[in-house]
């Protein structure tokens, strides 16, 4: 029996081996020897049938094998930013289409958790399932008249997810140590977390709960109410959401404009992380609702991650190295996140810094469609010729990497959303939806700094309404043409006084409050505080000083 099992498993990756390995051969063929006898059109033709065909065969092999590798399926088919359109299409029913199980195979799983059968609770119980999963299924009824979506793990699916784990393990050791260094094992360990952790939906009601408080005070954001009398460790009642999912919209509808959706779900990502402190890992479009009112749901709280307060504030430093440029304060916070080990040095790693953001760059400005950027656009040739230049080899730079506890849950989460931006929004990137959220929510208040270096000038003569011989004061001083003459007239002298009191607090004011947004910046509050103080001192100093001024005169 046990050699039957092991059997089993190794016949199942072998599938996976075998479909890579042809698909690899096949492209080979068709790009380096048949594209010689065609036409560019033609070349077009067959390229897209031949990844259309090789979707089918994914699809097949992934609904196959069910269980973990549906999941990884699901996360390959809204890579929309790498992969051919022709091949992710037939890979789209992997997100609420996998074959459901029998009704009386969920009806069983019901009864081991109520005596009461699921037809004397639920009216209008629908036995065709409403949405299928790798590890369970949902069926629509209505609980005291209010429509619910009823989720139930399938039976046994505890014991062949731990059977996948075992076998993915393998095969990610095996790559690691044989193949490329990819911290294969602290992929497995996360990725054998999550799972664990979504085979429990009293995880994901605890969740679900978490993130309606959490988002009380966001009224663009809708999460469903649950039934918690009918929760357990493998059933899950709530409220049922109506809405669109994402290849419910043509892209092409809200092309001229931002996509008001967008902007929703990256201050959603934004709030989650750096300020609720934990995320949603599975954004993928069966489990976002877009509601007619505008606003948005988030459905599958199973796939939840945890951030510390300490990686939150490592994440922000990198954030803001990569936007200064400051490539010495990306590799310090890359040392202090345990991203990098020693092996590689700080010139290197700062050298290959500056190379992936002038990289970044450039794709961002010479990119006009974001949806299946390809190897054309991504050019990895580029980097291998970088790398050689550095004298830093593929092998040593991924050996010198490790993944951190959390971030296999934030790459795949930004994997996602680059999916989902990419298809409702080929002509933006990311980045342009998130600048504005990212500046109030994670800079807070960094819009401030840079209203203040352009135009603060400006906002502070017109607010206080100077006098004509302030400006004309500011103007000399700087052109080294004022010169400080003592005078008998003591009327005229007070003047003067109270025009140095008007420069020094004006000045004062102004380095008080540009160090309190600095600091604000930094999330240090109490010198934030401290010097937004002494800002509102110093200006109403100023503006006590230009108010005694003007009744001088």
């Amino acid at each position: 029996m046990n050699q039957e099992f092991v059997q089993i498993k190794n016949g199942r990756s072998l599938l996976v081996y075998s479909f890579v390995i042809k698909t690899w051969f096949g492209y080979y063929l068709l790009s380096k020897l048949n594209r010689r006898f065609l036409s560019e059109a033609n070349w077009e033709i067959r390229k897209k049938i031949f990844f259309k065909k090789k979707g089918r065969e994914a699809k097949h092999i992934f609904f196959q094998l069910g269980g973990v590798y549906i999941k990884i399926g699901q996360f390959v088919s809204n890579l929309f930013h790498i992969l051919p359109e022709e091949f992710l299409w037939e890979l789209q029913e992997l997100q609420d289409k996998v074959p459901p199980r029998p009704f009386p195979e969920i009806e069983g799983r019901w009864s081991q958790n109520f005596s009461v059968p699921l037809h004397e609770i639920f009216t209008n119980l629908n036995e065709v399932a409403h949405a299928s999963a790798s590890t369970a299924q949902v069926h629509i009824g209505f609980y005291k008249e209010k429509k619910v979506a009823i989720k139930i793990l399938y039976n046994g699916i505890e014991e062949q997810a731990k059977s996948d784990l075992k076998t993915i393990k393998r095969v990610l050791w095996f790559f690691d140590h044989f193949i490329l260094s990819i911290s294969g094992k602290e992929v497995s360990s996360q990725l054998e977390e999550m799972i664990s952790t979504e085979l429990d939906l009293r995880n994901e009601l605890r969740y679900l709960k978490r993130t309606k408080q959490a988002f009380i005070a966001e009224k663009d954001f809708v999460f469903p109410e649950p039934v918690s009398e009918f929760c357990t460790k493998s059933i899950l009642v709530t409220e049922f959401i109506e809405g669109k999912k994402i290849y419910d919209f043509k892209p092409e509808e809200l092309i001229a404009k931002k996509n008001p959706y967008l902007e929703k779900m990256i201050r959603a990502y934004l709030l989650m992380i750096f300020e609720f402190r934990f995320f949603h890992a599975d954004p993928h479009p069966g489990n976002l609702i877009f509601l007619e009112s505008g606003q948005l749901c988030f459905i599958d709280f199973g796939a939840v991650q945890e951030i510390s307060g300490d990686e939150t504030r490592l994440l922000e430093k990198l954030l803001l190295g990569a936007m200064r440029k400051d490539y010495h304060l990306m590799a310090d916070t890359l040392y202090e996140l345990g991203a990098v080990n020693d092996h590689l040095g700080k010139e290197e790693l700062c050298k290959i810094l500056k190379y992936s953001m002038d990289k970044l760059n450039h794709i961002l400005l010479t990119t006009k469609n974001f949806r299946n950027l390809g190897w054309d656009t991504l050019k990895p040739g580029d980097d291998l010729r970088f790398l050689k230049e550095i004298q830093v080899s593929l092998k040593f730079l991924f050996k010198s990497l490790k993944l951190p506890p959390n971030f296999l849950s934030l790459h795949r989460v930004l994997a996602l959303l680059l999916g989902n931006f990419s298809y409702l929004d080929p002509n933006r990137s990311l980045f342009e939806y998130a600048e504005k959220p990212f500046s109030q929510i994670v800079l807070k208040g960094s819009s401030l700094r840079k209203r203040w270096r352009d135009e603060g000038e400006e906002i502070l003569a017109s607010s206080l309404s100077l006098p004509k011989e302030l400006y004309e004061f500011l103007y000399q001083l700087n052109r080294g043409e004022f010169v400080f003459q003592w005078t008998e007239d003591k009327k005229v002298g007070n003047k003067q006084l109270l025009l140095r009191e008007q420069f020094t607090y004006g000045v004062l004011g102004s380095i008080f409050f540009y160090f309190g947004i600095y600091y604000a910046e930094k999330s240090w509050k109490e010198p934030s505080l401290l010097f937004y103080i002494l800002a509102g001192i110093a200006f109403w100093s100023f503006a006590r000083a230009a108010w005694s001024y003007q009744n001088k005169k």
